[in-house]
């Protein structure tokens, strides 16, 4: 019986290491990518890339100069002042209602299953760019039909998916890990050797975490975080999660030490 008790206290001991090791870095990966509150409280600010920044003016020109919308004899005087205007854009609110826009369209498409393309609509660039210039120039500008462009095609990325199913229950993992350590003290003959042993499934969870945060960037395929425009986004992240999970993973681990200290001392203080 006694046996049989130990086992039992043992099997929760291991799921409660599990739950342990799952715990924070489940729970940092829905509160700043799964939400879409969190995942925009990192990206948005991101809106000061220069890189894209370029990107958004350069694309918002060639759509006001492509096509034959724009009559040629017209084009010589409008692009300086178009470029002068595009310069400019990345001050205004405009930019920024477009960066937002962008940002939350990538937050769905990271969870669509399948690889999708990010779109972003330029009419509100195009418009904050032409307004000022059709005060300089004696005519009406057209605007394109179609001012959608493809920023980037975002990858099918089946585990994000799945974890995104799973991360919601990750704040109970920690309360329930410790409910099952208690558990297991509770039922086990032998406490004083589950307590040391609950110390050592402390500090594996503590060093799965710290390792995770150190090795985040292997972890996550290159055909995420090395494409262009999505591939400096990732890195953010990779960054913050890595700030933020290895003390943790640090504290984690120390506790599981004072744990087991704490078990091998009373082990030894009952044998004497």
């Amino acid at each position: 019986m006694t046996t049989a008790r130990d086992l039992l206290a043992l099997a929760l001991l291991l799921g409660a290491t599990v739950l342990g090791a799952l715990w924070l870095p489940a729970t940092w990966i829905h509160d700043n990518v799964v939400a879409e509150d969190g995942f925009l409280a990192i990206t948005v600010p991101l809106a000061d890339d220069p890189e894209f920044q370029r990107m958004l003016s350069d694309s918002a020109v060639e759509e006001i100069l492509g096509g034959d919308a724009v009559p040629g004899w017209i084009q010589e005087q409008l692009t300086p002042l178009a470029e002068e205007q595009a310069a400019e854009l990345t001050g205004t609110d405009v930019y920024g209602t477009i960066w937002g826009a962008s940002m939350a369209e990538l937050h769905h498409a990271l969870f669509t299953p399948g690889a999708s393309g990010l779109d972003v609509d330029l009419a509100p660039a195009i418009d904050r760019i032409l307004t000022p210039v059709e005060e300089r120039l004696p005519i009406d500008i057209p605007r394109p039909e179609d001012t959608t462009i493809t920023l980037a095609t975002v990858p099918d990325l089946p585990l994000l998916t799945a974890l995104s199913a799973v991360t919601p229950w990750a704040h109970w993992a920690g309360p329930a890990a410790l409910a099952l350590l208690l558990l297991a003290l509770v039922l086990g003959a032998h406490r004083r050797t589950l307590l040391a042993l609950a110390g050592l499934g402390g500090i594996l969870a503590g060093a799965g975490v710290w390792w995770l945060a150190a090795r985040i960037e292997t972890v996550v395929p290159d055909a995420v975080d090395q494409v262009a425009f999505l591939g400096p986004i990732v890195q953010e992240f990779e960054s913050r999660f890595q700030a933020a999970m290895l003390p943790q993973g640090v504290i984690l681990l120390g506790a599981g030490a004072l744990v087991a200290a704490a078990g091998v001392v009373l082990m030894g203080l009952h044998r004497r």
